[in-house]
């Protein structure tokens, strides 16, 4: 068993139903069986289909595992996300259509850490006999001293993430895994390049200023990776802004003459705005997720989280 990757078993089912098959007086009932059995063949993508060429069918949390998965698979699969870019996860409310997309895929990743987990039980309701489901950030809740989940801001992890993903799809599509392990090479060459990237674009900014103050607390492994402080009104799961917070990222700013504090879309805030007014800087915008347009694919948006800081702090 592959760390991260499970295989859901049910398959108890599905032996009674050929155990009472067999049963079944024979010509006729022989042909029955064997028609049945065709219709309920397990694929190598691990879901149930009676058409052993349809492609693989990915189903990922959200929209940013989504976009790592696809540069895994190519067109060797179709890939849907269950949260929309430029959704707060936070607030994601589920859908029976969700249940829906879950039972037909063949493979499910999800981000695990906290950040994804209320999904679980419909993951695991769901899910078709034989699926697999990949849990991208297994094993950094254990090594990570934050409760932070949003690994995937050190690109270095998000190679882990992408190796992890690879594997699943190897497990449920072997006839592929081939593909799967070149693409992934030169995906994962790439998220290396960009780390190397991101280091000499934030080299503008001088040693003093190298503090990202935001309004979500998900840039800790971002903050960690490249040596930055980082501080936040409200906690990674996006809960209440409390007073102390406010009054404390205020006495901050005002202290080491932070020059900007940043938000993400989703989350502006008339609060973010009004430390910004009181302190005299300015409000920049970071990216913790996928959003459509400028920040349309995982590369693209932490490249532009470095380009903005390095813009509003150099």
């Amino acid at each position: 068993m592959i760390p991260g990757i499970e295989n859901n078993s049910r398959l108890v089912g599905r032996q009674r139903m050929l155990a009472r098959l067999k049963g079944l007086p024979s010509s006729g009932g022989a042909l029955l069986a064997m028609a049945i059995l065709a219709a309920v063949t397990v694929t190598g993508c691990g879901g149930i289909t009676s058409d052993s060429h349809k492609p693989l069918q990915v189903v990922t949390t959200t929209a940013l595992l989504a976009d790592l998965t696809q540069n895994v698979t190519g067109d060797s699969a179709d890939v849907i996300a269950l949260i929309p870019a430029g959704t707060d996860v936070h607030s994601f409310q589920t859908t029976p259509n969700n249940s829906i997309e879950i039972s037909k895929a063949g493979v499910i990743v999800s981000n695990g850490g906290g950040l994804d987990d209320f999904l679980n039980p419909m993951i695991e309701n769901a899910m078709s006999d034989g699926a697999v489901q990949v849990i991208a950030s297994q094993g950094w809740a254990s090594r990570s001293r934050s409760p932070d989940p949003h690994y995937w801001q050190n690109p270095t992890i998000a190679v882990q993430y992408v190796r992890r993903i690879q594997a699943g799809l190897s497990a449920a599509d072997p006839n592929n895994a081939e593909a799967y392990r070149v693409r992934a090479d030169a995906y994962a060459q790439q998220l290396l390049d960009l780390d190397q990237e991101i280091s000499r674009i934030l080299e503008d900014v001088p040693q003093s200023r190298r503090h990202l103050v935001t309004y979500h607390d998900a840039f800790g492994h971002f903050g960690s990776r490249y040596g930055w402080r980082t501080s936040a009104l409200v906690s990674n799961d996006a809960g209440e802004v409390t007073p102390s917070a406010i009054t404390q990222l205020q006495q901050q700013v005002r202290q080491e003459g932070i020059t900007a504090v940043f938000t993400e879309p989703q989350f502006r805030s008339k609060v973010i705005d009004l430390v910004a007014q009181d302190t005299g800087v300015e409000v920049g915008t970071i990216y913790s997720d996928l959003l459509d347009g400028s920040a349309a694919t995982y590369i693209g948006m932490m490249r532009l989280n470095a380009e903005n800081l390095a813009e509003s702090l150099r």
